[in-house]
């Protein structure tokens, strides 16, 4: 959706970076899901609370300074353990898409990222790269692929 962010307006979600909430919703839908982790669990809160009746508003007037990735570094397993902020995304991404669409919205996924990593190799044959990232949706693919096993089909996280 394209919008300037200059105004205040209703949507689906709004990003965690900065994410108010009343105590009265929290008691009423609960807190993030914990499976997911840094990715995702705005977007599934949302839409929970959108689910029992609540409104979600993004206000574009307030200003907050997000500082990125501070999260990702207060977790040393992230760098320990050899994950990458790519591999949390993309399994969350699973989760999200097998909590709420089942299995078939998790093969959906599945191919429509496999229609994107073919994309990406007719792009690549017909014009090389020229500073845009490589692959992109080809790497997207092969963790999604790899992760299929240990999240059990997308039914529980790897953390």
């Amino acid at each position: 959706m394209d919008w300037d962010h200059v105004g205040s307006r209703s949507c689906d979600w709004v990003p965690g970076c900065f994410y108010l909430i009343r105590r009265s919703a929290i008691d009423q839908v609960g807190l993030f899901d914990p499976r997911f982790f840094v990715y995702y669990e705005e977007v599934d809160h949302c839409r929970r609370m959108k689910q029992a009746g609540w409104h979600v508003t993004y206000f574009g007037d307030t200003t907050v300074v997000h500082i990125g990735g501070e999260s990702a570094k207060a977790d040393a397993g992230l760098t320990a353990a050899g994950r990458q902020i790519a591999r949390l995304q993309i399994e969350s991404e699973m989760l999200y898409f097998r909590k709420y669409h089942g299995l078939s919205g998790l093969l959906a996924f599945l191919v429509l990222t496999g229609c994107g990593a073919m994309l990406d190799l007719l792009k690549d044959l017909v014009r090389p790269s020229q500073g845009r990232p490589r692959n992109a949706q080809r790497q997207k693919l092969k963790l999604s692929l790899s992760l299929l096993g240990p999240t059990g089909w997308a039914t529980r996280p790897t953390r």
